[in-house]
């Protein structure tokens, strides 16, 4: 940054900063969770870095940025970035100093595929623009796990040898280095435990300040919205589906929480990019994922559905089991699929604006009346009652450096919390598929809330209103596909009894 106009601002905002005067809860955050925690608004600073996840902005604020005295640390990052990170239209010139300096370090994002044509392993490197480039051992060994999968952003050094061949290609460059931008390893029992001093509120205004937002405006209604977006990033095979007004946050959550969500934005969705590419032998992004979350499915192309047949069907297999055949070949995966839309709003009223036969009318012609596509939905969630986001919303206190949540949410999605609802939950007359969507929302709201409780230690005031909210969710599922067709679905029933009530 070299601008005057940029420093005064930038100026500006580590003084707003500075000047914020901790609450009681960050005085609590700061004493127990202080090695895992940001205060938010220094990743706010400059525009210019809005094409950054989130993650990353915050892995170099943690890492450089002092609370008390924010510029010196917001130069010296505003510096490794002009000197160090490499847009697309540069690919070039970095490719020429990489080989006329035999090495070069820059950030930018990285991944790695197996060739089992060549028993090789290949990184891709967008800022080279080069999808075969060769990997140390090391490096391999150390962050292959995520590499092979998701893929990171991180600095990378890059060595140059242009003797390297291979079946009489030359392949010069080679990752030497990496040090990812994200969490890899950590304990899912001291979050646990660190979860203990802190009562239901402090815990949900903590979760809702990492997630961008200041809890003390918001209305408690609305923070528990914003707790059910974040379901899919702990439940496994979890479906949701949210219509709402523009501008409100749907799209920025999901791609900003986890670097293991995969938003489809545009273009149409395909077997071959979602679950299995034939020719490539590449698992789709269904299969690699945590969460999938199809953006502005409700905007209809006019003669381009959005989804063929085939992607209909073998979706509606996977939302169903969690398992998906392509290929003659059987896939399984625990990805969460996620709906995002507008609907027409009355601001006002925050409600859905009158003349919709069923509230899922919004969804393209190829969904819209697909009832078994629909009914394996496990919770609706009512986008038209979140705000649109507005600065003066914006959190003002600390909250998780998001790539360490993101990492707790992957290890929680490892554990079964189903098993609190079987101890003490009794469920009457519901069908398999509404207690089944029941269970899984109030289990992934356990997780988030109450993850140092057994089920012998959860208390029915708990139980009950996680159970409560999860059964709003459904309801409104079912009672669309009522509308839809009131033959098929009659009026459902959603009866449950608690142990010790």
């Amino acid at each position: 940054m070299t601008d005057t106009a940029t420093q005064m601002e930038l100026k500006m905002q580590a003084e707003a900063t500075a000047g914020t005067k901790p609450t009681r809860l960050d005085a609590k955050i700061l004493e127990h969770l202080s090695d895992r925690v940001i205060l938010k608004p220094l990743t706010r600073w400059n525009e210019a870095y809005k094409e950054f996840p989130r993650y990353v902005m915050e892995y170099l604020c943690a890492r450089y940025l002092d609370a008390n005295d924010p510029l010196p640390g917001q130069k010296k990052v505003d510096r490794l970035l002009e000197e160090h990170y490499v847009e697309s239209g540069k690919k070039e010139l970095i490719k020429s100093r990489i080989r006329e300096r035999g090495e070069y370090a820059f950030l930018g994002q990285l991944t790695l595929s197996y060739d089992q044509r060549t028993d090789h392993y290949w990184a891709d490197v967008p800022a080279l623009g080069d999808s075969h480039v060769r990997v140390n051992e090391r490096v391999k060994r150390e962050f292959g796990d995520v590499l092979l999968t998701t893929g990171a952003w991180g600095t990378m050094r890059v060595e140059f040898d242009g003797t390297y061949e291979l079946k009489g290609k030359k392949y010069p460059f080679c990752i030497a280095d990496f040090t990812p931008f994200q969490v890899t390893r950590l304990s899912l029992d001291d979050y646990v435990e660190r979860r203990k001093p802190f009562t239901t509120q402090e815990w949900v205004d903590l979760l809702i300040q990492t997630v961008g937002y200041n809890p003390y405006r918001l209305e408690e209604r609305v923070k528990h919205l914003l707790l059910l977006r974040l379901v899919p990033f702990v439940e496994n095979n979890y479906n949701l589906i949210e219509l709402g007004p523009r501008e409100t946050g749907k799209t920025y959550m999901y791609k900003n929480t986890s670097p293991r969500a995969f938003v489809v934005s545009s273009g149409k969705s395909t077997p071959a990019t979602l679950f299995y590419h034939k020719a490539r032998k590449r698992v789709g992004i269904i299969g690699v994922n945590d969460v999938v979350v199809f953006d502005e499915v409700a905007r209809e192309r006019e003669g381009d559905p959005k989804f063929d047949a085939e992607t209909i069907d073998t979706l509606k297999m996977f939302m169903q089991s969690g398992q998906y055949t392509r290929d003659n070949l059987e896939f399984a995966s625990q990805c969460s699929i996620v709906l995002g839309g507008n609907i027409n709003t009355d601001t006002e009223k925050r409600a859905p604006i009158d003349g919709y036969r069923h509230l899922f009318e919004p969804l393209p012609a190829e969904l819209r009346y697909d009832t078994a596509f629909l009914d394996r939905i496990h919770a609706y969630l009512p986008g038209w009652e979140i705000p649109k986001i507005a600065a003066e919303n914006y959190a003002t206190g600390y909250g998780f450096i998001s790539d360490y949540l993101a990492a707790i949410f992957q290890l929680l999605r490892r554990r079964n919390f189903q098993t609190h609802l079987a101890a003490r939950v009794r469920f009457e007359g519901m069908t398999g598929r509404n207690q089944d969507a029941i269970q899984k929302t109030a289990a992934g709201l356990l997780k988030l809330l109450y993850p140092h409780r057994t089920p012998d230690e959860i208390e029915p005031e708990e139980l009950h209103f996680c159970l409560d909210l999860a059964v709003e969710m459904r309801r409104r599922v079912a009672d669309q596909l009522r509308a839809i067709a009131s033959k098929e679905f009659t009026q459902a029933a959603f009866t449950f009894y608690i142990n010790g009530m």
